[in-house]
């Protein structure tokens, strides 16, 4: 989370997905997740809640599904997430005599009802570039977009950006163009703000955790 504020202080005047954004957001996701894993290790220890069958002092599982999952192989936001307002839920009447009146319903309360906070969008934008037949499925911001050659070629003639951009070509076998897709700065622009509130909402709630369940404050 430091890392990342620090980058992007000393970053480029002119940023671009390679040179700025992918770090930055790759520092700001995994500090997010690390919060999320952090949580959730901290409420089955405080509380001696299980893994499933396995022991809270073993090593720490989320429930994906039906099905515990090893923390070590599991990097989604979303499912951490699940699993952590899935704890803050089954355990309400424990966390509401724990610290100062109403502050985890108004953590909570913030942190689930924030317009920030879009995991579905969080899971679309990191998950790689999607195939072309459920990219019509994804949200409308999203920061690649599908584009055949000719258009690849259209823009890079009439985009004000001139000819240094960020395009993903797709070739077959025979070194055929058959697909591609082109960076958009303005969706990107706006997802590193989001994802940057994320992890200061996430962060605020991390070090009440810390402080009123661990005594860590």
């Amino acid at each position: 989370m430091t890392a990342a504020t620090k980058l992007e202080r000393e970053g480029s005047p002119r940023p671009g997905i390679g040179n700025q954004y992918l770090p930055i957001n790759f520092l700001r996701r995994h500090a997010l997740e690390l919060f999320l894993k952090s949580g959730i290790v901290i409420i089955h220890r405080k509380f001696k809640l299980p893994y499933g069958s396995l022991s809270n002092s073993g090593p720490p599982h989320a429930l994906d599904g039906d099905k515990w999952v090893p923390f070590e192989p599991l990097h989604s936001v979303k499912c951490l997430w699940k699993h952590l307002a899935s704890l803050f839920h089954e355990n309400k009447a424990v966390f509401d005599s724990i610290g100062p009146k109403d502050l985890w319903r108004f953590l909570l309360r913030r942190t689930c009802g924030s317009r920030e906070l879009n995991v579905v969008i969080l899971e679309a934008c990191f998950s790689g570039i999607q195939h072309r037949d459920r990219l019509s499925k994804t949200p409308k911001k999203a920061v690649m977009t599908s584009a055949n050659e000719d258009e690849i070629a259209k823009r890079l003639e009439t985009s004000s950006e001139g000819p240094k951009q960020f395009m993903l070509l797709m070739k077959d076998d025979n070194n055929n163009v058959i697909g591609g897709y082109c960076y958009e700065r303005g969706p990107l622009t706006d997802f590193n703000r989001t994802l940057q509130e994320c992890v200061n909402l996430f962060s605020g709630l991390h070090v009440a955790m810390r402080d009123e369940l661990c005594g860590c404050g």
